[in-house]
């Protein structure tokens, strides 16, 4: 095997334990996964093998085992520079006039995170609606 099989065989592997089967030849809600578990997923490839596949791609591709061996997964792309982020699509009020939210400017710090980084806030941000809302965690 080849370093680049191996990386796609380890990837392989996490994809089949957390999604608790073999066959990866479906997508990802298809095959029974939580956005959660494609969270999981894709920081656990960046930040324990170096590789980054972004969740929209996993969440949307025809096929798990495709997009995880497509010669494109192989290679983990340079770090994103702030300035190339896509920039969100402004917030519009009910009469349609633009809104000035937080988004365009939270956007290019939150394109700055690793995957990891971003698991970790949306779990913070998540406890603390929970906690406000009364339900269990």
């Amino acid at each position: 095997m080849t370093p680049t099989d191996e990386r796609h065989a380890q990837a392989l592997k996490l994809a089949r334990t957390y999604l608790g089967q073999e066959d990866l030849d479906g997508g990802w809600f298809e095959l029974g996964g939580s956005s959660l578990d494609a969270a999981r997923l894709v920081s656990s490839l960046e930040h324990d093998h170096g590789w980054e596949i972004a969740l929209q791609d996993l969440l949307t591709a025809p096929s798990v085992a495709g997009l995880l061996t497509a010669p494109a997964a192989a290679v983990a792309p340079e770090a994103p520079d702030a300035a190339d982020a896509p920039s969100p699509a402004p917030l519009t009020t009910a009469t349609g006039a633009a809104s000035t939210g937080g988004a365009d400017v939270l956007w290019p710090a939150l394109a700055r995170l690793s995957a990891n980084e971003r698991l970790a806030l949306a779990h913070r941000l998540l406890g603390d609606v929970l906690r406000e809302s009364g339900e269990p965690r």
